[in-house]
């Protein structure tokens, strides 16, 4: 790896590479399936989530869904439509500001930066801050930072939000799949969520290469 910065910022980020199986691994990403059980203090029961996501542009489906609510999303550069499978039975389309933030979101998760730091580590320095996190820039933009614990792996996960709040999570479990070490539950800093990881999918085709094109539409 070729990230710019000292010998030991740089040592730390391709050691925590390696602790999460590679970065040519972690380019070599193109498309993930999650589903996993989410909790939220203001909700009585846990919903399931269904995430369908392109690594590789921004090309995401989010299907959510208890014995209260069904809800799939459908999001690309193109358009965005939240589609209600409830008894609901209808479906909105996201005007542009909210399909920019939307996009934005999706460039800063978690998997998609892991695949970015990975195939283009010389577009970004990487600086270990006072606290010992190692923390990812592109020129003067702060990327994200990473808390790593014991085995080097990043537990601890901080990006800016499009107004340029800073937000975090805390990885609590981990789990290996196709030769990658991931999250496999977790939770945001200020306890609004939860999550545990019942599944997670890793291909090297892209996702409408490498999940069934049903997904695609909004029906159920």
């Amino acid at each position: 790896m070729a990230f710019n910065g000292n010998n030991d910022a740089v040592s730390l980020a391709t050691t925590m590479f390696e602790s999460i199986g590679g970065a040519e691994k972690w380019c070599a990403l193109k498309s993930l399936y999650i589903k996993a059980e989410h909790t939220e203090p203001q909700m009585d029961v846990p919903y399931q989530s269904e995430i369908w996501r392109a690594i590789d542009r921004f090309e995401v489906v989010i299907e959510q869904q208890n014995d209260s609510f069904h809800v799939k999303g459908i999001f690309n550069s193109q358009e965005g439509t939240i589609h209600y499978l409830d008894d609901r039975d209808t479906f909105r389309v996201l005007d542009n500001e909210q399909l920019v933030d939307f996009e934005y979101d999706h460039n800063h998760n978690v998997y998609v930066l892991l695949n970015k730091l990975a195939c283009n580590p010389a577009d970004y320095r990487v600086e270990i801050d006072t606290s010992d996190r190692i923390t990812f820039f592109h020129d003067t933009a702060f990327i994200c930072s990473f808390a790593l614990d014991e085995l080097s792996r990043p537990f601890g996960f901080d990006h800016p939000l499009k107004d340029g709040t800073i937000v975090g999570s805390l990885f609590t479990h981990w789990a290996t799949d196709g030769d990658l070490v991931h999250s496999a539950g977790g939770h945001a800093l200020d306890s609004s969520f939860f999550y545990r990881t019942e599944i997670w999918i890793p291909s090297v085709e892209t996702l409408t290469e490498a999940f069934d094109e049903e997904v695609f539409d909004g029906r159920e």
